[in-house]
């Protein structure tokens, strides 16, 4: 892809994100952007709107994917939308309020190539020692929502708005296919979810999220977090409320819209 056309895709994007005006997303409409074009995009995206200032400090990572055959695609959260649970976010910041429940893990020390040639990718989850619930909130910067190109939603970090972390709590063994998660709004639940995570394990893209992370920043540091997919797959809002996730023997969290 051109790098003017690059360029001309994360101006948009930071147009969006400063003016709170979604981006007309027409001139690229036929675009064809490589895996490698999207997350250029997202790191000068990011560059300019200054999320990476320091390389060495964690980030948190959006992962997802169809299947868990499939090629992982993975997004750098901005730090600011990143919360603790008992979060408030102000609907006004947003175009669109979508919401998933998902079970977040955190690393537990530097991974670089050297771990990666080592053992990481064979034993990823060695690597790892918490979990906690998450609830993102999904947003588009794209007038088109969630109708606009799936490449320019990818370069738009996935479309991810925020993100809320619940507590962490140490890793254990979980039967993934039992597992059973709740979520409830305004205190009424509005889903009961058991096995629900589309590719069955939800660590099935750690490995592949430590050798992406690897190859863009030569090391992924410790305290590091992975989100790995939604259980509910999308709850649309309407406007302010209080969103709780639950998962039985992990945790919760909860999000405040206001």
């Amino acid at each position: 892809m051109q790098n003017d056309t690059l360029n001309d895709i994360a101006a948009a994007l930071v147009a969006a994100r400063r003016s709170g005006i979604a981006a007309d997303e027409t001139p690229w409409k036929d675009t064809a952007l490589t895996p490698e074009d999207i997350h250029t995009v997202q790191e000068r995206v990011a560059a300019e709107l200054g999320w990476s200032d320091d390389p060495e400090a964690p980030g948190a990572w959006k992962g997802g994917g169809p299947t868990p055959t499939s090629v992982a695609a993975f997004a750098r959260l901005p730090p600011v939308w990143v919360r603790p649970s008992q979060g408030r976010l102000a609907v006004a910041d947003f175009h669109r309020l979508g919401i998933e429940i998902e079970v977040a893990f955190r690393l537990a020390r530097d991974v670089s190539a050297v771990d990666l040639a080592a053992r990481a990718v064979h034993d990823p989850a060695a690597l790892f020692d918490a979990m906690a619930v998450s609830i993102e909130l999904v947003d588009y910067r794209w007038q088109g929502g969630e109708h606009a190109p799936a490449p320019l939603r990818m370069a738009d970090l996935q479309s991810n708005g925020a993100l809320v972390l619940g507590e962490w709590r140490p890793m254990q063994a979980v039967d993934w296919q039992q597992q059973v998660a709740t979520l409830t709004v305004d205190g009424v639940q509005r889903g009961r979810y058991q096995g629900a995570h589309p590719c069955g394990d939800p660590m099935w893209m750690a490995p592949q999220w430590l050798q992406h992370g690897v190859a863009r920043h030569d090391r992924l540091p410790a305290g590091s977090v992975l989100t790995t997919g939604s259980w509910c797959g999308m709850v649309w809002l309407e406007g302010p409320a209080v969103v709780h996730a639950a998962f039985e023997g992990i945790g919760e969290a909860t999000l405040t819209l206001v």
